[in-house]
This record gives structure tokens, sequence and C-alpha cells, in this order.
């Protein structure tokens, strides 16, 4: 039951001559519906001030709230909907160095596991031939970029990274299916590379490098090396980064270390240990100070894609941002012995 806003109704809205009306009294009304229009639940007087479609209707400072409250949510979904994007290719640029970081490892390890290398003197004996006779197969060593004694390095290399570690050497290739097994000349190093961005800028990061000549061409160079009176390393080995492999990215750091003989034990011609420079042995033998014998570890430390861009090219290998912001990756191998 609803109670009449008019408490005089009309004759219309009170009357009895319709049957559906009737019944009706001054204090309470059921609505009825007549033939062309419903019964009105309101007085003359409010239909005369809004029409009823009017009534059924949002004012403007309605719809003026509502759509800024909308505008507010959408904003904020579309702002979560950004760092999501970008937390999403953060994560997927850092599995990328993860992996190509990985993969460097696993194939340093290959090489250096099958290092060939021969000692001056390793062919005065009766049964091989003269012309054998002091024809090392060296591999060449640095420790910090540098040559011997702290010279120069040999190898102008464009954009080589200060202080890094450089290795060249002779390695077996393992066999594959039915193929025999073969050698090379590989070599590690870190250089720098100017890249494009998405966004057209351009910028310099350092990357590992991974040289590598197969026996084809390698056997040209070998006959070079022992043709040649005086031997410099460039003769053997001849890096270049605009031909050679890049085998990780935005990679601030590269330790190459020798763990091998330091007892003193020291025949002419033939150093003790590993030292910066062309060596033809990796001596092996043991130390009361530390560990040691026939064995290399390498350490590669990258930085994630998101801080290789913020990192300023001159601070890559600032050591506080290494330790801070790079993730490292290292393993240890044996190599031939002597």
């Amino acid at each position: 039951m609803i109670a009449l806003l008019n408490p005089n109704p009309s004759p219309r809205q009170a009357g009895s001559s319709h049957s559906a009306c009737a019944g009706f009294t001054k204090a309470t009304a059921d609505i009825c519906l007549t033939k062309n229009k419903p019964f009105r639940l309101y007085p003359d007087w409010v239909g005369a001030l809004r029409p009823w479609r009017e009534i059924s209707g949002f004012t403007l400072i309605e719809l003026m709230a509502a759509t800024t409250v909308l505008s507010v949510i959408l904003l904020m979904m579309v702002g979560m909907q950004d760092q999501m994007s970008k937390a999403w290719s953060n994560s997927n640029r850092r599995t990328d160095a993860t992996r190509e970081a990985r993969a460097a490892c696993r194939l340093m390890a290959n090489d250096l596991s099958c290092l060939i290398y021969r000692g001056l003197d390793d062919a005065n004996v009766d049964s091989i031939a003269p012309i054998l006779f002091n024809q090392g197969l060296p591999f060449y060593f640095s420790s910090n970029g540098l040559g011997s004694n702290n010279s120069p390095s040999p190898f102008a290399i464009a954009g080589v990274q200060p202080g890094a570690s450089l290795l060249f050497a002779i390695s077996r290739v393992k066999p594959q299916g039915t193929n025999s097994e073969d050698f090379a000349i590989v070599g590690y190093y870190v250089a720098s590379k100017p890249t494009t961005n998405v966004s057209g800028f351009v910028t310099t990061n350092y990357n590992l490098y991974r040289h590598y000549v197969p026996a084809s061409n390698a056997v040209g160079q070998l006959n070079s090396w022992f043709a040649a009176a005086n031997r410099t390393p460039t003769i053997l080995f001849q890096p270049d980064p605009t031909k050679d492999d890049i085998l990780a990215r935005n990679t601030c750091n590269l330790r190459i270390t020798f763990y091998n003989r330091v007892d003193g034990n020291y025949s002419p011609g033939r150093p003790n240990k590993v030292q910066n420079g062309l060596n033809y042995q990796c001596p092996s033998g043991g130390s009361t100070t530390y560990y040691c014998g026939s064995k290399i570890q390498a350490e590669i430390s990258v930085y994630p894609e998101e801080l290789a861009q913020k990192i300023p090219y001159t601070s890559w290998i600032n050591s506080t941002n290494i330790q801070k912001f790079a993730r490292s990756y290292e393993f240890r191998v044996d190599v031939p012995r002597n």
C-alpha cells in the first residue's frame, strides 16, 4: 500500500466509475492503471515543475563525479599495467643475460679443457726429425690485459677492456658424429662495441668475445708461425672484434687464473708457472701454501640489461659497481699436464 501524496484526489484519481479503481479512499490507494496512462503517485504541481523523464535521469554534477572517478581508476590501471610490463621485460632481459653467461661458461670450459701446447725442447729426441726441434706450440695469457713484465699488450684490439684477462690458444675440437677430432685457434677477451637501441640512441657497452679460427685456416697461421724467425703472438693469434662472435653482452669483467706449479722447480726455457705473455707449458705440482695443480679458473661478470643502460660507460669497470650490480659466473677445469 502506498500513501497518496495528494490528500484531495481528483475525480479521475478516486473515481469509482472505473471498476479497476473501485474502493479508493482518501487515505489509501493501490497502483491503478487506466487504459492510456498510469496512476500518478505525485501531486499535480510536481509534474508541472519537472517532467517525468528528468526525475529518472542523472544531474550534470553526478555525471562529472562519475567520470572523474572512472578516469582515476583507469589511470591507476594503466600505471599498474606499465609497471607489470616493465617488470616482465626486465625479467626477460635478466633471463637472457643469465642464459648467455652460462652458455659462454660452457663453451669456454670446453675449449680450455682441451688446450694444445708443446714446450720448446719437447722435440729434442732421436726419434723425431730435427726439423721439429724447438718447434713449440704456445698459448698467450694475460691476467690484466698487459704483456710480459706489464709491457703494452701486443694485440691492438679496438676497445679492449682495461684490466680484463686475455687468453688465446690452440684447442682440440671434440668430434661430432662420425667426424674425427680436429683443432682450432680460440681466444677470449672483452671489448667495447657501439650499439643502437630501439629508441635510436647509440650506446657503447663491453661484451665478451670469442675468437675462433677453424682448422682450414688455422693450418696456414701455424705454418706462418713455424716459418717466422721472430715469432710474435700476432702471427698465430689475430683477434678482431668486427669479425669475432659475441658470447655475452654487458660484460664488465673477465678474470682467468692458472693454478699450477709455483714450487721453484725451474729449467732453462721453462718457467715454473704461467706468466703474462707466451707460454709453452702449464706445469703441474703442489705448494705448501695453497693448492696447486693444472687447473684454470675463469670468472665472468655481467650487468643486467636495465642496469647496463643506466651505468655510465666510463664507470663499467668500477669495482664498487661490479660488486653491487653485476652477476658473476665462474667455473674451474683441468687442463692437460705438461
